[in-house]
C-alpha cells in the first residue's frame, strides 16, 4: 500500500520508531504548538504513518514518523454537520 507522505524528503525503508518505543508526537498550528509524550503502537520508518497512544489520555492518533522519537501528529478532517 503506497501514500503520500506530507514530507519533503523521500520515506525511508529502514524503521526509525519500533513498537514501544517513547515518542514526542508534535502538533503544529496557527494555534499552538503542542508536543506530547506517547507510546509507539507500530514500527514506522521516516514518513510512514503509525498508530501512537498519548500518555495523558491513552487516547490512540495517527502520527507520522519524523525522525527517531519523533513524529507529526496527523489531523483528521472533521465532520460537517
Amino acid at each position: 500500500v503506497l501514500f503520500r507522505s506530507t514530507l519533503s524528503y523521500p520515506i525511508s525503508v529502514h524503521p526509525v520508531i519500533r513498537t514501544g518505543d517513547r515518542v514526542v508526537a508534535e502538533e503544529n498550528s496557527a494555534v499552538a504548538d503542542v508536543r506530547l509524550e506517547a507510546v509507539a503502537l507500530g514500527p514506522a520508518s521516516v514518513g510512514s504513518a503509525f498508530d501512537v497512544r498519548l500518555k495523558i489520555t491513552g487516547k490512540v492518533l495517527r502520527a507520522e514518523a519524523l525522525a527517531a522519537g519523533r513524529a507529526a501528529l496527523l489531523v483528521e478532517p472533521e465532520v460537517q454537520r
